[in-house]
């Protein structure tokens, strides 16, 4: 998973379950191993940004679902995969 993540840059549990063929929940749960183990961090989307100015802004409730997630790689997993692809260095 974390070199799937490596080479977009980033993934959505969507993205994940459907490249590698295992349900979301088995996703969701890895992910949240990798974030406990500092793999991982959520980045908030751009998106989220505007909803400062959005005139339904009181009445949403997609950012508080929790609905767009996207994950990208800590400096830790970066460097677990540099080293796990030439472990000379």
């Amino acid at each position: 998973m974390l070199e799937n993540i490596y080479r977009k840059g980033y993934l959505k549990i969507d993205e994940i379950s459907q490249e590698l063929g295992i349900p979301k929940s088995l996703v969701e749960q890895i992910i949240q191993e990798l974030k406990n183990k500092e793999y991982l961090k959520i980045v908030t989307p751009l998106e989220e940004a505007y909803c400062s100015f959005c005139p339904l802004k009181s009445k949403c409730h997609i950012k508080t679902a929790g609905i767009v997630r996207s994950y990208i790689l800590t400096e830790k997993a970066k460097n677990c995969l540099k080293y796990k692809n030439n472990p000379t260095k």
